[in-house]
């Protein structure tokens, strides 16, 4: 996520992340040591945050503090804790910095600093964290002068993004654009394309289209058309413009061909529904008819991935390509983070649960640059993530693992073994390779044996697990741990 929160702002709402992520009482202790802080933060924190809970029925959202069981967050089903982010983020100095750059209401730092009764150091420092986001997104800060250095569609991606994260298209902090007018132009283009789209779609492409407009109306304008290789001039792009030049003419803003192109080329490059792309993707050809650039992209994609996970070819549905073109049309273009590091934890925990397909993806990641279509590969950081997020919906990650064989040596019986080993397969099946064999006589063909028998089974090159009547969670445990290691052996 974008460091749009404040330091302190930041612990509170770790804080309240973790009240929430179990409903049950937690000592102070516990939340102490979770979160790397003292007890007496702790309860500071808890004092803000009750504070800015209040104007939130009892009933709806409150932090319940006992001094026998605890402290516990009381939270109605239906309602979001991210509405308790956007209220501490729109407290924070950062989001008031970059929200009047973006409006432009703040000609000068001293000026900014004065209204906000801070020093132009303690200013700097607060914005510290959101520098290296910015160079991902290929921006530089110019704090002194309010400004934002870098190619305008990149300016345009970052604040997309910096709203979209704050209030999920909810809310609409676009004082000059009217919000009516800029849904019926996503009704004008989608039903120009026959492609309606979701209510968060619409939510999302209405950022898009703010921030686009807002930005025309302060003069910074695309200036240059899109190049003729992203192959855009063709009928989709033709039966979409009029709808789009409306776009324009409604906010009386000038509808350039850059501009227009920009509009359309977003509809390629963000998950604006499967409907519209499969249109425009089938559409994407230059005018001798053949692949533009993101569409070739991917061809020499899925011939390098072919090369590392021969496997799993022709086992993609054809989604799994249209994906592909949509991550290839965004890295043509442009280049920036993503939340899905957040959203998905799978992604920070996957070179240790699937080392081997961790290893290859390196590798095909590494052999795709050098082609002419080397530009929509540049992005690692945007693309690695959405390329391991797409092979873990389409295809078995643990096949790709080295099998562990498994052996069951009990006096359980058949029907409870089989029992058993469907619990170790719900438990364990998505994270390994697994296979169960027979134990046959002194050859051991198994990698880890698992057993209840009242007597040492120990061979040489090979794991044994002891449990008792059946699985209790530190026999769970033990078994993860003797997977993990013999993973690593194989």
């Amino acid at each position: 996520m974008l460091p749009i929160l404040d330091k302190n702002f930041q612990k509170e709402y770790a804080l309240l992340s973790l009240l929430d992520s179990d409903e049950r009482y937690f000592s102070c202790q516990e939340l102490a040591d979770k979160l790397g802080l003292s007890e007496r933060t702790i309860y500071k924190y808890l004092q803000n945050l009750t504070g800015q809970l209040k104007h939130y029925p009892a009933e709806e959202l409150a932090i319940e503090r006992s001094t026998a069981l605890g402290i516990r967050l009381q939270r109605a089903p239906w309602l979001s804790i991210h509405s308790v982010y956007t209220s501490l983020a729109r407290q924070s100095l950062t989001y008031d910095f970059f929200h009047s750059l973006f409006l432009e209401t703040t000609d000068t730092t001293t000026a900014f600093c004065l209204a906000h009764f801070i020093s132009s150091a303690s200013l700097y420092r607060a914005l510290s964290p959101m520098r290296e986001t910015l160079a991902a997104f290929s921006l530089t800060l110019d704090a002194a002068d309010m400004r934002l250095d870098g190619g305008e569609m990149q300016i345009r991606y970052f604040y997309n993004n910096f709203y979209l994260q704050i209030y999920r298209g909810y809310a609409w902090p676009f004082p000059s654009i009217s919000r009516q007018l800029v849904m019926n132009a996503i009704d004008d283009i989608s039903g120009a394309l026959d492609a309606p789209m979701s209510i968060s779609d619409r939510k999302h492409f209405s950022y898009w289209l703010a921030v686009i407009a807002h930005r025309l109306s302060l003069r910074h304008c695309l200036t240059t058309p899109l190049p003729a290789e992203l192959g855009l001039d063709n009928e989709a792009y033709h039966t979409a413009l009029p709808a789009i030049q409306r776009f324009f003419q409604r906010l009386h803003l000038p509808a350039s061909p850059a501009e227009c192109q920009f509009i359309f080329y977003l509809l390629h490059a963000f998950p604006f529904g499967m409907n519209v792309q499969q249109r425009l993707f089938a559409a994407a050809r230059d005018v001798r008819g053949f692949d533009c650039l993101p569409l070739t992209a991917t061809d020499h994609f899925l011939a390098v991935f072919a090369r590392y996970f021969p496997q799993w070819m022709g086992m993609g549905s054809p989604s799994f390509r249209l994906k592909l073109h949509r991550l290839h049309f965004h890295g043509a273009l442009l280049s920036g983070s993503s939340d899905l590091l957040e959203r998905y934890p799978f992604l920070k925990s996957y070179r240790q649960n699937f080392p081997a397909f961790a290893q290859r993806m390196d590798k095909l990641f590494a052999s795709l640059a050098p082609h002419s279509c080397g530009r929509c590969f540049a992005d690692e950081r945007y693309l690695l993530p959405h390329y391991i997020l797409l092979c873990s919906q389409y295809f078995d990650l643990a096949a790709g693992e080295p099998l562990i064989r498994l052996a069951l040596l009990t006096d359980y019986g058949p029907i409870y073994e089989e029992k058993i080993k469907k619990e170790i397969l719900s438990r364990f099946g998505d994270d390994f390779h697994l296979q169960f064999v027979t134990p046959q006589g002194t050859c051991s063909h198994y990698d880890i044996l698992i057993t209840n028998l009242p007597v040492k089974i120990v061979t040489a090159g090979h794991l044994t697990l002891s449990i008792h009547t059946a699985f209790n969670q530190r026999e769970w445990n033990l078994l993860a741990q003797l997977l993990r290691r013999r993973q690593a052996q194989i």
